[in-house]
């Protein structure tokens, strides 16, 4: 029954699609194919502001309910009924007089078939996998389950400081679906849909370029079959719904090279830009240009007071959505953006234009390994040597993560450091031409400008693919005008043609024998039972975490400590031992100490012997289950 909950966020979904799509009567009519920035009952576009409307009301809704400390499933419940009601209502009302739009796919149906082929496959592997993605059980979903059992989103004791710096709305959403429903079993579903979503987002932007049906479709393609995007897209990463929403901002922002801004679009850009703000940092670089793009149009169209009252609007609905969870970082750390030491790992410390140059090369160069080592033997020996023309060392720690090392040679379908070669040579040499292309130029240098910025202040790091997956989603609407002006030749129109089957074969191949989830061969979702497959990243530690657990159980202990170390996992702790009561006995947060070890019943650390030893007390029963794994009593227990 509980299951059947999840259905009440998709309905109001839907319901509140259908209450904002424009009623015929109430628009001119539009001739078929004009592009969706021009035909104001662009059904697509209604899907887009209908998912950032109700994304951001589950946002604020948990912040509500976060002050009143009422974060559970009772009230959770009972506004999504009433969400559901109210929205039903209201496209009731609509329903009627809703036009629905005509499918025309035409010569579009060779790329529409295989897409839908794998959207299906890709459901299919999200529905029957549980969540085992390694930074998922180490913060994204760890901090969910500290919210439920503190019943708010306050700041709480923990040295994986992860948890509470890091910008939490795709955790939000999550948190909807695991109160709603008891679990996580239904987790993944929101990055397979946020795919969808960007799909749809990229391809409007196509169309709004000056793409035909075909384009859009090609523009969709490319950005469905890219493997980062594949393999997120059954995982509870972050990556994809950041990208997703990225590209939303930018469909938006489009509308406004042609019309002034108008209430709902205002609002939709704030929605769509306050979700990318609190969802991921990193997608910032890309969503600063679209902004900038979109002020600037509004500017030319001589505008000026009432661009500058937009701006205030789309601040303000950052701020509401983002504004809770950067204040109570920056009351921890004193930043909203968390300790220095843990920004400059991560953030280029140099920004001069050789740094910026080589960080850039380095990223592109990511992104296009191939199973070739040849190939990308020469393409990382021809960025080590830009490097030494210009002065720069391609190792230097004030743009390299301190955990990588460049160049990398990781050619496999895994979704933490996928390559994705076709895809991203297909945006490269599409941004490239429509720098020189009038319809294109001007997005095309937001685009530009986004890569520019990532290359700027994202450091390079092994797992950098899928980090800048919302810059890259910027530039697939280009990929696909130019794939579909082209395609119309008959003299390219077979190497597209080749080019696209590649793409598609690996995309399956990433649904089929993907990592850390794949539908077929050995280690496949239905060869594993749920146990083993949430710890398909850590395949050793299944039968110790499995027999800490037993031995907590044992001891009839009701308050547990917890020693963690660096990016261990605590998540699998949270979702099996429901009946105790978790606590962190070390804490890197400032405002917030954690317990005395004499507070606690047990103790179950997860860390070097020397580290458990310094909290656990020299006459507390110690069972070491392997070198990292142990549990700990108190005398008499």
């Amino acid at each position: 029954m509980t299951g059947l909950l999840a259905l009440l966020p998709l309905a109001t979904l839907l319901f509140t699609t259908v209450a904002l799509h424009p009623r015929a009567e109430d628009t001119p009519r539009e001739p078929a194919g004009t592009p969706g920035d021009r035909n104001p009952r662009d059904l697509r576009r209604t899907v887009i502001q209908a998912t950032a409307a109700v994304c951001a009301a589950a946002i604020v809704s948990v912040e509500v309910l976060s002050l009143f400390g009422a974060i559970a499933a009772a009230p959770v419940i009972v506004l999504w009924t009433l969400a559901t009601l109210g929205t039903g209502y209201l496209a009731w009302r609509r329903l009627p007089r809703f036009e629905r739009p005509a499918l025309r796919l035409g010569t579009a149906l060779s790329v529409a078939i295989p897409l839908g082929l794998l959207v299906a496959m890709e459901l299919v592997l999200a529905v029957a996998s549980s969540p085992n993605n390694f930074d998922s059980n180490h913060y994204h979903l760890a901090k969910i389950e500290h919210w439920v059992a503190n019943g708010d989103l306050g700041v709480y004791p923990t040295v994986q400081i992860q948890q509470i710096i890091l910008v939490p709305g795709a955790e939000y959403l999550l948190l909807h679906l695991r109160l709603l429903t008891g679990g996580d079993g239904q987790f993944n579903l929101v990055q397979w849909g946020a795919g969808l979503l960007g799909a749809v987002a990229v391809a409007r932007c196509a169309a709004q370029l000056g793409a035909g049906r075909l384009g859009q479709w090609l523009a969709a393609a490319v950005f469905l079959t890219t493997p980062a995007i594949v393999l997120e897209s059954t995982s509870t990463q972050n990556d994809l719904v950041v990208a997703a929403w990225v590209a939303c901002a930018a469909t938006i922002a489009l509308d406004g090279v042609r019309r002034r801004a108008a209430l709902a679009d205002v609002l939709a850009l704030g929605a769509t830009a306050g979700l990318v703000v609190v969802t991921k940092s990193t997608a910032l670089m890309a969503l600063a240009p679209v902004l900038l793009f979109w002020g600037i149009c509004q500017l030319r169209q001589r505008a000026i007071g009432r661009t500058a009252a937009a701006t205030l609007a789309v601040v303000a609905l950052i701020g509401l959505l983002a504004g809770p969870a950067l204040f109570r970082v920056h009351e921890a750390f004193g930043s909203p953006l968390g300790p220095d030491d843990y920004r400059a790992s991560l953030s280029t410390q140099r920004h001069d234009p050789a740094a910026v140059l080589v960080n850039g090369l380095r990223l592109v160069a990511s992104t296009l390994l191939t199973p070739v080592p040849q190939v990308n033997g020469a393409v990382g020996k021809a960025v080590v040597d830009v490097a030494h023309q210009v002065g720069v060392d391609p190792n230097d720690p004030a743009i390299t993560h301190w955990r990588s090392v460049f160049p990398g040679t990781r050619w496999k379908p895994d979704e933490d450091r996928s390559p994705y070669p076709i895809q991203s040579a297909l945006v490269l040499v599409a941004i490239a031409v429509s720098l020189f292309a009038r319809p294109t130029r001007p997005y095309s240098a937001a685009v530009l400008g986004a890569f520019v910025l990532t290359a700027a202040i994202v450091k390079w790091q092994d797992w950098g693919n899928r980090l800048i997956l919302p810059t890259f989603a910027l530039g697939v609407p280009l990929a696909g005008y130019w794939l579909g002006r082209i395609v119309r030749r008959k003299v390219v129109a077979a190497g597209v043609v080749l080019v696209l089957a590649g793409a598609f074969a690996y995309a399956y191949t990433c649904v089929l024998l993907g990592q850390p989830r794949r539908l077929i061969g050995q280690g496949s979702v239905f060869t594993l039972d749920d146990w083993q497959e949430r710890f398909v990243r850590m395949p050793d530690q299944a039968v110790s975490y499995r027999t800490a657990i037993d031995d907590v159980r044992a001891s009839g202990a009701r308050r547990v400590g917890m020693v963690m170390e660096g990016d261990l996992w605590e998540y699998p702790f949270q979702i099996t031992l429901t009946e105790v009561e978790l606590v962190s006995l070390e804490s890197g947060v400032p405002t917030r100490p954690a317990p005395s070890v004499s507070s606690v019943d047990a103790v179950i650390c997860v860390a070097p012997v020397d580290v458990c030893g310094r909290v656990v007390p020299a006459d507390w029963r110690l069972h070491q289950i392997d070198p990292i794994v142990a549990t700990a009593f108190p005398p008499g227990r």
